[in-house]
């Protein structure tokens, strides 16, 4: 698989871009080690979208540019494309997978995600590096009714009909500024398929989610994880930081001073 798209793509440099070395060999523990590295290093955006200076491309190359040689980061359709070649080129058998982004709905919602299912010693496992809240810092094996716990927060998979998982999230209680405590709630956060779609089926639902009334053309989101725990800025230009258990967050007062946060936290320049 490797350099199979020809052009700009080099695992090296990928690699070197999330602070990562190639396996001895693609066990479940490198994968862990990638996913999480990845997320470091890389962060959900899409702002080209929300400044309106381009369009989302799903082009290899034009996606390897943007991510890895200009330091960038992108949203599902872009970085779980870009994942999936990676783990690929690493020897892992890997398709991408559609998901419903339900945030708490039970009845399904539209396909406006892509994640990863990675086939490895006798089981499966969901890899995301593209999701706005990133909720796993690691693989999560695709088995029912089990609880996993990566970080600090504890997910778990039900069945959803013959080729769905839901996946819940139960994320760690957090003690603001304040001194107040916001208790984690469970929630359902994607509905997974399990079967197998196309790339071409990716291009259209790229196209969908970065369409005119995208939802990301009019709201600013933006997140990464850290070390100990995660950075964000919402649609309100609020930037939230949390250490530990521990949540800070201050209300950035012009762009200037957004774009300084991209660039001081989230590596980003625009």
């Amino acid at each position: 698989m490797e350099n199979s798209s020809g052009g700009k793509w080099n695992v090296d440099l990928y690699l070197e871009r999330i602070g990562m070395e190639r396996p001895e060999k693609p066990d479940r523990a490198y994968l862990d080690r990638l996913v999480e590295s990845h997320l470091i290093h890389i962060p959900f955006e899409a702002l080209d979208l929300y400044t309106g200076r381009a369009e989302i491309s799903q082009n290899l190359d034009v996606l390897f540019e943007k991510v890895v040689l200009n330091k960038r980061g992108g949203y599902c359709f872009e970085l779980n494309k870009l994942f999936q070649f990676l783990l690929k080129s690493l020897g892992y058998d890997t398709y991408p997978c559609v998901c419903r982004v339900q945030r708490g709905e039970e009845a399904s919602r539209g396909i406006t995600h892509r994640g990863n299912i990675v086939r490895l010693e006798g089981s499966r496992f969901f890899c995301d590096v593209g999701f706005g809240s990133a909720i796993s810092r690691g693989a999560l094996e695709l088995v029912p009714d089990v609880r996993q716990k990566t970080g600090t927060d504890v997910l778990w998979f039900e069945p959803y009909g013959e080729y769905w998982f839901d996946l819940f999230h139960l994320p760690q209680d957090l003690v603001n500024e304040d001194g107040r405590i916001t208790r984690g709630q469970a929630m359902r956060e994607l509905r997974i398929c399990i079967a197998e779609a196309e790339e071409q089926d990716y291009e259209i639902f790229n196209a969908i989610t970065s369409g005119p009334n995208a939802v990301f053309r009019k709201m600013l989101m933006v997140g990464r994880m850290t070390e100990d725990g995660t950075m964000s800025i919402n649609a309100d230009k609020i930037f939230s930081r949390v250490t530990g258990n521990r949540k800070i967050h201050r209300q950035l007062k012009d762009d200037a001073e957004l774009w300084r946060v991209l660039e001081e936290n989230f590596g980003i320049v625009l």
